[in-house]
């Protein structure tokens, strides 16, 4: 049976999935459909003062929304294009370039006006791209933000002094948008911040913050250096590249994303357009590193402490969690015996610092002739490079990508990174060792990891190629 309600101000509602909803008079853009009426109500409890409010508000303002929101979804299309088009096959006048609001709307499904328990309302879209979280844009802050819809229906936000409006990710994330100047061009930036709904930001973060706005230019100068000379190779012309002006910077690795973990640590997600993908910009340590993808940015610890209770689970006699060796992260199993692995964690602290000596490694492999198996195993690949010569022979290994040879030692050095270490605590002599696989990129190998076996004194035994 149908539960209606007739309200003074939001007339006549019917109760349907958790809220109050009517349609509404007035469609919204160039909807042929009308805009649906939603008033956020789990409990039954009955329709606020608040939402009434809100919804006045709203009327009042309504010409406005109108006409602003369109453009504000397009900017929104614009600045993530890169992600949007990664999930849905685009035709070219759907590109960010050729885009029209027009096209845009038919790309989208236009749904209704949620008002919010609290008196936040907002726009809710569907949209092609992202057919789980859809897009909203709330309207009832004094600066409109595209979030969202499932962050519009189950809204977390907070207004900090600095960082303005907060909206909760759903997950473990406080997202704001900032608009930023680099080198003199104005562009957005959404800043992320570590934490959940309940614990809000840390003071830390807020310092953190501050820390980064005083440094910014600093910092985007120095990473424009550094990926253009990766990119260019000639330190000569990327001075000159820098000299030109702002838009080669911008256009060289375009921060999208300033994120900040609880402890204060923070770094850039960018977006490099050569390769089409992302990479994390550590800028809270003294020397700024590069992490060649974002996850390694996002779980960061300080070297002090590679290895956290938090980013472990436990069985009967095993632990099964992640730690960070050469600046990227690594799973980590450990077999701890009858020991817990609260007991065992500055132990394995310990141990696992000691696996950031590369050298040690690199040297070992080499003695033992990885370099020449890896150029061996690169040699029997059956496709040779576009560009291959005699004097040069380059192959594609599995991963599609070109290998020349001979590799230099500093080129295998730069490949390895560290799979799983495999940790056993020996009861007797109170002591750990460890069976680790190390991974190469370029993958050398076609799949297969280089076991080495460590104990707690640093002494390295290669085993050879396993998987």
């Amino acid at each position: 049976m149908e539960e209606l309600i007739s309200d003074e101000i939001l007339g006549t509602l019917k109760y349907y999935n958790n809220a109050w909803c009517r349609r509404m008079d007035s469609p919204l853009f160039n909807s042929k459909g009308n805009l649906i009426l939603v008033v956020q109500d789990d409990d039954k409890e009955g329709v606020l003062d608040v939402q009434r409010n809100a919804y006045n508000k709203y009327l009042q303002n309504a010409n406005t929304y109108k006409s602003s929101v369109p453009q504000l979804i397009m900017n929104y299309y614009n600045w993530f294009f890169q992600e949007i088009e990664k999930k849905v096959t685009m035709d070219e006048e759907h590109h960010k370039d050729n885009i029209t609001e027009e096209l845009l709307y038919d790309m989208m499904s236009i749904w209704y006006l949620f008002i919010c328990r609290d008196g936040s309302f907002g726009y809710a879209f569907g949209c092609c791209w992202d057919k789980d979280n859809g897009l909203a844009v709330l309207l009832s802050e004094s600066e409109p933000r595209v979030i969202s819809r499932t962050q519009l229906e189950n809204l977390h936000k907070l207004n900090d002094p600095l960082l303005g409006l907060l909206v909760h990710n759903g997950d473990k994330s406080w997202t704001g948008l900032k608009q930023h100047h680099f080198f003199g061009e104005l562009e957005n930036l959404e800043i992320e911040l570590e934490g959940g709904i309940e614990e809000g930001i840390t003071s830390a973060q807020q310092k953190a913050y501050m820390e980064y706005l005083q440094k910014e230019n600093e910092y985007f100068r120095e990473f424009s250096k550094m990926m253009l000379t990766a990119y260019v190779g000639d330190p000569q012309q990327v001075e000159a590249m820098l000299a030109i002006g702002p838009k080669i910077n911008v256009q060289t690795a375009l921060p999208k994303t300033l994120y900040i973990d609880k402890k204060g640590n923070y770094g850039w997600i960018c977006y490099t357009a050569w390769n089409k993908s992302k990479i994390g910009v550590l800028l809270s340590e003294e020397t700024p590193r590069i992490f060649k993808n974002t996850n390694q940015l996002l779980k960061y610890r300080k070297r002090n402490s590679p290895v956290v209770l938090e980013d472990f689970r436990n069985e009967e006699r095993y632990s099964y969690g992640s730690g960070f060796v050469w600046g990227e992260e690594a799973t980590i199993l450990v077999d701890r015996g009858k020991r817990s692995l609260e007991e065992m964690l500055p132990l394995i602290n310990k141990f696992v610092e000691s696996l950031n000596n590369k050298d040690a490694f690199v040297k070992a492999l080499i003695d033992d002739g990885m370099l020449a198996l890896a150029e061996e195993w690169v040699s029997s690949c059956e496709d040779e490079a576009e560009d291959s010569t005699e004097e040069r022979r380059g192959y594609m290994v599995d991963d599609e990508t070109a290998v020349y040879l001979p590799i230099s030692e500093k080129d295998f050095a730069a490949s390895l990174e560290f799979d799983t270490i495999d940790i056993s605590y020996d009861e007797e002599a109170e002591d750990i060792s460890a069976h680790i696989f190390i991974n190469c990129d370029p993958d050398y190998f076609a799949d297969h990891s280089i076991e080495v076996y460590m104990d707690s004194k640093g002494n390295i035994d290669v085993i050879g190629l396993a998987g």
